[in-house]
């Protein structure tokens, strides 16, 4: 993929196929610009890390999409001119308010809309509650001097939850940053570290590849999903490790792992083998039309003579968490040409062991693909 003047890895092919799939989309659907705001679960990630590729931590700017090439970035302040010249995706545009208020921001939208010769009405990304401030989507109305806008986010989604090629691509690249940093930590972690240590050697790996964010913990358990802690690794535990990251290209991944400190008790070894059994298990429910709810059910099903789920059993993934959520109340189907991340986690009855393994998967028109082998054994650490 090209290289940029200022290192962003994203290529125009990439984008040129994205904007192409989604103005498909709009085009039918008889919009014309849409506003996306740049929001997502870490605030850099979502719609419109996927319209314009990785750049700076934009949560608050605004994207401008519609017929013409490329997308417009509009700033959150002329003050970020710098910041977003050196660090910025030079592949797309960005554009400046008049002044720091939300007021200059919301007014350089307006003028970039009215500039636009596309025929549709212009319409929302993250509309009301989905994400734009509802102060910010009413002032757009009265300054566009529309009776509304339409939320355009469920069509935008569905595009960017199908995967092509290149997509699983950049997501494979991001499991094999996890898969190096989970060999890292079991080559080099030793008896008497503590989490925090544990989680701080993943992810110094991590950030050495170019990872701009991630998300780790190191638990002796029993894991909760709760952050790393002071607590040691001490010999006999039995340790989960999960890695959640993303590339420089914005493709997010899960990725955890069981590892054994020494000699590991017959009690955690068998709950460790049923944990990844239960994983081997739950992929092979994963049946393109079936619901994601029937999945959660099943899963259920999987993990119920041994303890109970200590969190989610998983949810889509790609750029952002994405639908759908692997539970009893999401009834969307599963879709062949998407990806799904699962991580079920079992705690037992008493309450004091719990483990959880996860891995990313893309789902086929004959069941899913893993994009890494590492959830499914046992690494020991002598």
């Amino acid at each position: 993929m090209p290289i940029d003047r200022r290192g962003t890895l994203i290529g125009l092919d990439t984008l040129i196929e994205r904007w192409d799939r989604a103005r498909e989309v709009l085009t039918a659907a008889g919009v014309g610009p849409v506003i996306v705001h740049a929001t997502g679960a870490l605030g850099r990630y979502g719609l419109a890390n996927y319209l314009t590729g990785a750049f700076p931590d934009p949560k608050g700017t605004y994207v401008v999409f519609g017929s013409e090439v490329p997308p417009v970035i509009v700033a959150a302040t002329p003050g970020e001119r710098l910041r977003w010249e050196h660090y910025g995706n030079a592949l797309v545009e960005i554009a400046y308010p008049a002044g720091p208020s939300r007021l200059a921001r919301l007014e350089r939208v307006t003028e970039l809309i009215d500039a636009r010769q596309d025929g549709g009405p212009p319409a929302v990304a993250a509309g009301g509650m989905r994400g734009l401030p509802w102060k910010d989507h009413q002032r757009l109305i009265q300054l566009l001097g529309v009776p509304g806008l339409q939320d355009m986010s469920h069509l935008l989604e569905d595009v960017k939850r199908f995967k092509t090629p290149t997509d699983l691509e950049g997501m494979r690249t991001s499991v094999r940053m996890a898969e190096d940093a989970l060999d890292r930590f079991v080559a080099r972690a030793h008896a008497g570290m503590t989490e925090l240590e544990g989680a701080a050697m993943i992810e110094s790996k991590l950030r050495q590849e170019g990872a701009p964010t991630c998300l780790v913990d190191v638990s002796a358990g029993p894991y909760l999903s709760q952050a790393p802690t002071h607590r040691s690794l001490d010999r006999g535990d039995l340790v989960t490790v999960f890695v959640e990251v993303a590339n420089t290209d914005g493709y997010w991944v899960e990725l955890g792992a069981l590892i054994g400190f020494g000699r590991v008790g017959g009690d955690r070894w068998a709950l460790a083998e049923k944990t990844i059994d239960t994983l081997r298990q739950a992929e092979r429910h994963v049946v393109p039309g079936s619901a994601a709810s029937d999945l959660a059910c099943r899963i259920d099903r999987l993990i119920e003579n041994t303890g109970r789920p200590t969190f989610g059993y998983g949810h889509g993934v790609g750029i952002d968490e994405e639908r759908p959520t692997v539970s009893h109340g999401d009834h969307t189907p599963l879709e062949a040409g998407t990806t799904i991340a699962l991580h079920p986690s079992i705690l037992t009855s008493g309450g004091r062991h719990s483990l959880a393994v996860a891995n990313t998967y893309s789902v086929g028109e004959r069941g899913v693909e893993p994009l890494s082998d590492h959830p499914y054994r046992i690494r020991s650490i002598t």
